[in-house]
């Protein structure tokens, strides 16, 4: 399927993809919604585009880092959960950082505005930065949570194949 006959409707035929969807939306723990959920927010957003452009592009930046943080431990089938999980715990955190998270984000999205479009990199320098954020940002109680929802996802898979071994005998 191309972009340009490409029909959402088209997915919820499509048993796999709906499976997958309902897997991530029960993984997170919260209210998935689709959409951006702007709300009272609309009139600021379509006000100021190119400040949602940067918001936008700071946030990728951040979730991009946190995937590959989260890749690198090598979680399995565990993975999309801790991904989900943290992925909402930071933006929670980051909704009102403080001054010296600010900086530090500012500084990083500065950096990436001042070079020309698709000059710029996810170098490990800024990696190390988002992740210093990550750690000064997410609580313990955080980072536990992030690895229970991993951890379920791995039992509740382990459960599946205990099920699927007995009723093969």
């Amino acid at each position: 399927m191309t972009q340009e006959n490409f029909n959402f409707m088209d997915l919820l035929d499509d048993d796999a993809w709906f499976e997958a969807s309902a897997r991530r939306e029960e993984s997170v723990d919260c209210e998935a919604l689709a959409g951006y959920g702007w709300g009272t927010h609309l009139g600021a957003v379509m006000s100021n585009p190119q400040g949602y452009s940067h918001v936008a592009q700071l946030r990728s930046m951040v979730m991009q880092a946190w995937k590959q943080l989260v890749t690198e431990w090598d979680l399995g089938i565990g993975a999309e959960a801790a991904e989900a999980k943290g992925q909402a715990l930071i933006m929670e955190r980051l909704h009102r950082p403080e001054p010296e998270i600010q900086e530090i984000l500012m500084a990083l999205l500065e950096a990436k505005l001042s070079k020309p479009e698709g000059e710029w990199e996810m170098t490990e320098f800024v990696h190390s930065q988002i992740r210093a954020v990550f750690g000064k940002v997410l609580t313990q109680k955080d980072w536990r949570a992030i690895a229970e929802s991993a951890r379920d996802r791995i039992y509740a898979q382990v459960l599946r194949q205990e099920l699927v071994v007995v009723e093969r005998l």
